[in-house]
């Protein structure tokens, strides 16, 4: 065969490579848009794990795409990750300078990660689109009071009001420069007098309720979570705080009566599910009746039975989880569908002592999704027991990271590290939950015992119950638990 001139090679050599790399560009992109649409999905369920999971790996093969970024900002915000949030709207406004969404979103997230020289800086451009545009005005009052300067937060939200009598932001943004200023009568008088006369008082209650928890006054608080859960009946984070304060003021059934219509409301919401069972789990055992819990074996929702019977589980009842799943678990292969009420009927099953046919269901489980959260923490511990530690950490470990605010999660790898004689690390592991939760109860209590119990460490037990009850603040929850150490130096008055 007659070889090709230099000239035509190099052309046939370079449209190979041009067909190679459109061929690659091709695959990265498709690998990224289905991603994309699975976190959205996920996203749409409120499985923020698998929507966080599939948006990474969109942007890992396309990060020039400001929806990929806009789809990991609201992911972040859904779970709270404010800091993330904030890093995601800058890439959209990088990538789509038109996208007013994410200029307004980093004006506001600026004030909640404390940026206050981004929030001039993205506040100044909102003025130059719109300079009759009152929030860059708030949100710069803002980022004034965040630098200390409270007269010229002040001057600020009085320019706006002075415009627009009843703006909500000015009117916040002025509360807040009077108790900065330590006029909190006044702050709280401003704000409540503004309830009676204009509309949507949600974003006032919130500042109430902000206000009232950090003075402490517990009676402002209670009532303005209640006003805050009556004015927003479709806001389940806010009925959830009301009901978790019932539950904390010894009002059990009264919270329940909460709980319940919102599982009603939303029967295959996951997340929601699991932030009810995280609530039910820091009131303790006493949070739900046995004539409760075998009332959720009652409901038409697979999902609502499975949360009822993986509280019952995780509170040593595996007979009453059994009776509360019944026959309503089917005998197919698992799906995201049926996949926690397996994993709680596989948990109750190796309770009872049928620890190997446990772990097969639930590998079966992890075998369609092997990040599934129920299932791996039944298999953490089952692995656990049957001395496979290694195959355990593995489980727990993924588990925390898929969720590092996951309590129950995190005391799972606590007992776990603790049964490989490995206390430091598990020391670790809940200091890191408290970095997380600062608040949490159920972490606060484990590490405080695991250090009296190591080396008496009561001194170090104390300041680890002092920093969790101010985190909480006024919670009669952090209370109960600081009083039952019976520390003779009260981690609260220090």
């Amino acid at each position: 065969m007659k070889p090709l001139p230099a000239r035509f090679a190099a052309a046939l050599a370079a449209s190979l490579l041009l067909v190679g790399g459109v061929s690659g560009c091709s695959t990265k992109d498709s690998r990224a848009a289905e991603a994309a649409a699975l976190a959205d999905t996920a996203l749409q369920q409120g499985d923020f794990a698998a929507a966080r999971r599939n948006i990474d790996t969109a942007i890992r093969n396309r990060d020039d795409v400001s929806d990929y970024w806009l789809t990991s900002a609201r992911i972040a915000l859904a779970t709270q990750n404010f800091g993330n949030a904030f890093n995601a709207f800058e890439n959209v406004y990088q990538l789509d300078k038109g996208n007013l969404e994410a200029l307004r979103q980093l004006c506001q997230l600026g004030l909640t990660v404390r940026l206050p020289d981004k929030v001039d800086r993205y506040a100044d451009q909102l003025l130059v689109i719109n300079p009759n545009d009152s929030l860059p005005l708030t949100m710069k009052g803002g980022a004034a009071l965040q630098r200390g300067d409270w007269k010229k937060a002040m001057a600020f939200a009085d320019r706006v009001l002075a415009i627009s009598p009843t703006d909500v932001g000015a009117l916040i943004l002025k509360g807040q420069a009077l108790a900065y200023k330590g006029d909190n009568a006044a702050s709280a008088k401003l704000i409540e007098e503004s309830l009676a006369t204009m509309g949507d008082p949600t974003s006032r209650l919130v500042f109430l309720r902000d206000l009232y928890l950090s003075n402490g006054n517990r009676d402002g608080y209670q009532r303005t979570l209640a006003r805050l859960a009556n004015a927003n009946p479709s806001d389940t984070r806010m009925q959830l705080d009301y009901a978790d304060w019932l539950y904390q003021t010894q009002r059990p059934d009264s919270a329940f009566d909460f709980v319940m219509p919102l599982l009603r409301q939303h029967p295959t919401d996951i997340a929601l599910a699991s932030q009810i069972l995280e609530m039910w789990l820091d009131e303790g055992r006493d949070a739900l009746s046995t004539k409760q819990i075998l009332l959720g074996g009652q409901e038409d929702s697979l999902e609502i039975r499975a949360t009822f019977a993986q509280f019952a589980n995780e509170t040593g009842q595996p007979d009453l989880a059994l009776r509360v799943l019944g026959t309503a678990v089917p005998k197919g292969a698992p799906d995201a569908g049926n996949s926690n009420a397996k994993a709680a009927m596989a948990f109750a099953i190796g309770l009872n002592g049928a620890v190997q046919d446990a772990l097969g269901r639930l590998e079966d489980i992890l075998d369609v999704d092997a990040t599934q959260p129920r299932a791996l923490l039944a298999r953490a511990r089952f692995r656990a027991a049957t001395k496979n530690y290694r195959g355990a950490l593995s489980d727990a470990r993924q588990l925390v990271t898929d969720d590092i605010g996951n309590i129950t999660a995190r005391l799972a790898l606590t007992d776990i590290l603790l049964e490989q004689n490995q206390p430091d690390l598990a020391e670790s592991n809940l200091r890191e939950a408290l970095g997380v939760v600062p608040y949490s109860t159920r972490a606060a209590a484990r590490l405080a015992k695991m250090l009296i119990e190591r080396n008496g460490q009561r001194e170090a037990a104390s300041t680890v119950l002092r920093d969790m009850a101010r985190a909480a603040r006024i919670s009669p929850r952090a209370d109960a638990v600081v009083a039952s150490f019976h520390l003779s130096d009260d981690p609260l008055s220090r």
